[in-house]
């Protein structure tokens, strides 16, 4: 059993789970499970594998119209899987397995806006306390907060905020991040208080208690998306919105007005800049806060 990919991936899915990763865990069970689609079987087998059928999986996903970072995703999750697979089952793999496909990020699915589209997002009329409504004041707070995901924009609790300060760890990395809260984004956090009380959670995201928490994130990103689609139309946009543009944006904002790239890697909470790392320690919390002060002015005070 424990050579069958099908099997191990689920052990690993289960220590994942269990240290509170079920990110990860489910991005190791959809790639399996798209495997296992492609060559048609319910199981396999590491032996079974080679650089040949690893190449076929990708001319598969891309002829279905899978983007190239999704496919990428697939193939690092497979990657590892068989780099742990190797290590704790002393397997061996073909030499090369996936030097012929494609694992890195394409910039080209990277997709950030324009300071000037911020502010027309910003203005927008939209019916108060509307799905709508909610949806772009996420997008604002997510860049307001210095690019935070939409998975840690869900589960923020109350007790991350204190004194105009937020701490909260990256669910992907684990890093702490520490940011300084603008009132701009203050301003949205208080509008939403009142659909939050009796919650530990920050925004009016993941609320009912007797449904598994990540299956509300989920659904609420499914949902988020969608909303963001119908923004977009509003806006006439040709490229449609997605949860990850905030992010992108803020990013993309920064590097354009000189902020180094070190400063921003580390305002983002990655964990593979090495120069990040280097100098991670060098960046105190009032250096981050005027870096985020700057780029959020470029959208509050840009005519």
């Amino acid at each position: 059993m424990e050579n069958n990919i099908q099997y191990f991936s689920r052990l690993l899915s289960d220590e994942l789970i269990a240290s509170g990763r079920e990110g990860t865990a489910r991005a190791y069970t959809v790639a399996v499970k798209r495997l296992l689609k492609f060559v048609g079987k319910d199981t396999l087998r590491f032996d079974q594998l080679s650089a040949r059928l690893i190449k076929e999986f990708e001319t598969y996903l891309l002829k279905e119209g899978r983007q190239r970072n999704t496919i990428s995703a697939y193939m690092r999750m497979l990657r590892s899987i068989c780099n742990q697979a190797v290590r704790k089952l002393s397997l061996k793999m073909p030499a090369g397995l996936f030097e012929n496909v494609f694992t890195g990020m394409d910039p080209a699915d990277k997709r950030a806006v324009s300071t000037r589209l911020l502010m027309k997002i910003a203005a927008l009329e939209l019916p108060e306390h509307s799905p709508l409504c909610f949806a772009r004041d996420l997008f604002l707070l997510s860049f307001y907060l210095r690019g935070i995901p939409f998975v840690d924009l869900c589960y923020l609790r109350k007790k991350d905020l204190s004194k105009g300060t937020l701490r909260y760890r990256r669910s992907k990395t684990h890093r702490l991040l520490v940011v300084e809260v603008e009132p701009c984004a203050q301003a949205i956090i208080d509008r939403y208080a009142s659909q939050t009380a009796g919650s530990p959670f920050l925004l009016p995201i993941i609320l009912k208690k007797e449904v598994d928490e990540y299956a509300q994130y989920q659904s609420a990103l499914r949902y988020y998306n969608k909303l963001l689609v119908k923004l977009s139309r509003l806006l006439n946009l040709k490229t449609p919105l997605t949860s990850y543009v905030p992010r992108h944006s803020w990013a993309t904002a920064a590097y354009r007005n000189g902020i180094p790239v070190s400063f921003i890697s580390a305002a983002l909470g990655h964990a593979s800049e090495k120069v990040t790392h280097h100098y991670l320690a060098s960046f105190d919390n009032h250096t981050m806060r005027d870096v985020n002060r700057k780029v959020i002015s470029l959208v509050l005070t840009r005519k």
